[in-house]
């Protein structure tokens, strides 16, 4: 009774092995039908696509959008090889400007700076009183010393080293006005207005930096040897005034806003490589319009392509079919489900008789499957018989029955018949269908069941085992064809 309650408190489980090679199995169904889906929606698609490119009204509209995808093509190619030319030579600046800018190379925490402090007065006086004043030039002077001393043509004229170009010369310098701060009247500072805040005096500072002490004070002596010729210059273009220096000075200072700088010149070198891969990757994935083909080619292409499709998917609705099939099939599979369902014993396993001999692929996945394990059908026999013998112990009469095909039936009786002359065996049919074979049921001590792979089912081995242990008989194991 051991078999009914481990089949009645089986759960089905789907073998993926099992689902793997059942649709393997069917390769020649599913190569058929992948070609015939091919040549279906291929063909098919071949047909309309060639009478399409036929007439002419298509063939007019095609080579219009063509010429017009053509034209967008090479605009938008002719634009990205601009712009990659543009950012190419930015690119070779920046890194010129980069290396070879003193600026660029100076230490922010280590900074160079040469200074000079010019006072320059003027005649101009307030006259009291009278509506009229002259005009003050003082402003302008100023500004024209300012201008003049950080122009390129001035700078070209003091650079004292003709390894340092006149614009990275330009950087170093820097010449500021000086600014007064006015005290309020209780000496705080505070509570002055905006007009009084800072006021703009008549001292201009110049301040030079550089990688060293020596090269900034080059410089700036350079600058200050040049004052007299400037002082007459502006003299005759502006007003009388007078320069003096009142002092020169050195220091080494930490300037924070040029390590800012500096890495922000490095990001935008940065940044314009990464723009030019971002253009070159743009423009590579243009892509350029295919010219107006014949009918003939371009009906060709199309179902090709169709053709493959199709066969892909004639290939994936079998196999989907297959699997449906295969899981909603009561069919038994391999001996190893009787194992599994029933808790049964395999007597051994026979070969299907078939008319058509099995190809070659069939034997691989046989072989891959573990289908058969390579004895004949004899050796197999005497495996059963042995089984029989040691499962049983003292019976007189022995059925033989099952779900396979009569003729298997009487093969496997027959045999027993000839090797177990001590025993009766006893030839019956199916036992769910035949009177006779039900009679027999009853008279015998055990029964052997003769099933078959893809022909017995389930249910009706299900049956089986119900009605013999229902009349209190014992099922030895099961022969299983496959």
């Amino acid at each position: 009774m051991d078999s009914v309650n481990a089949q009645t408190t089986y759960e089905q489980e789907v073998d993926l092995k099992d689902l793997i090679f059942a649709i393997l199995y069917k390769w020649k169904i599913i190569i058929v039908t992948a070609i015939a889906f091919a040549i279906l929606l291929g063909g098919a698609k071949g047909i309309l696509t060639y009478k399409n490119q036929s007439d002419p009204s298509s063939i007019a509209e095609m080579e219009q959008a063509y010429q017009e995808e053509l034209a967008q093509y090479e605009a938008e190619q002719a634009s990205y090889e601009r712009e990659l030319e543009n950012i190419s030579d930015n690119i070779i600046s920046q890194q010129e400007y980069i290396e070879n800018s003193v600026l660029m190379n100076l230490s922010p925490y280590d900074v160079c700076e040469a200074r000079g402090d010019l006072f320059i007065k003027t005649d101009y006086e307030i006259m009291p009183g009278m509506a009229y004043q002259n005009v003050n030039y003082t402003d302008s002077i100023l500004q024209a010393y300012q201008y003049i001393m950080t122009s390129g043509t001035f700078l070209e004229s003091i650079n004292p080293s003709s390894k340092i170009d006149t614009h990275y010369l330009q950087e170093l310098i820097s010449v500021e006005r000086g600014r007064l701060s006015t005290l309020s009247p209780n000496g705080s500072g505070a509570a002055l207005t905006n007009a009084d805040i800072s006021s703009l005096t008549n001292l201009l500072s110049i301040r030079v930096r550089h990688t060293n002490q020596e090269d900034a004070e080059k410089i700036l002596n350079a600058m200050l040897e040049q004052l007299d010729s400037l002082h007459r210059q502006i003299a005759k273009d502006i007003g009388e005034h007078t320069v003096n220096v009142l002092n020169t000075s050195f220091s080494r200072t930490v300037d924070l806003s040029l390590s800012d700088r500096q890495k922000g010149e490095l990001q935008r070198l940065e940044a314009l490589r990464t723009s030019l891969n971002e253009k070159k990757t743009a423009m590579e994935e243009l892509n350029k319009p295919s010219s107006v083909s014949s009918s003939n080619s371009a009906s060709l292409r199309s179902a090709l392509k169709y053709a493959v499709l199709g066969g892909v998917l004639g290939g994936f609705l079998i196999v989907f079919f297959i699997c449906v099939c295969f899981l909603l099939s009561d069919k038994l599979y391999s001996p190893k489900e009787l194992r599994n369902r029933f808790g049964a014993k395999i007597l051994g396993t026979l070969p299907v008789s078939e008319k058509s001999k099995k190809g070659m692929i069939d034997r691989w996945l046989n072989h891959l499957e573990g289908r058969g394990n390579g004895n004949s059908a004899e050796n197999e026999y005497e495996l059963i018989t042995a089984n029989i013998q040691n499962y049983t112990d003292n019976i007189k009469t022995l059925l033989v029955s099952g779900c396979a095909a009569s003729d298997s039936i009487v093969q496997v009786a027959d045999y027993l018949k000839t090797h177990m002359p001590h025993i009766q065996v006893i030839t019956g049919g199916n036992i769910l269908q035949n009177v006779d074979a039900v009679q027999k049921l009853s008279e015998c001590d055990s029964v052997v069941l003769v099933e078959q792979c893809n022909c017995s089912t389930y249910q009706s081995i299900e049956l089986e085992l119900e009605k013999v242990y229902d009349l209190k008989k014992e099922v030895i194991g099961f022969v299983v064809f496959e």
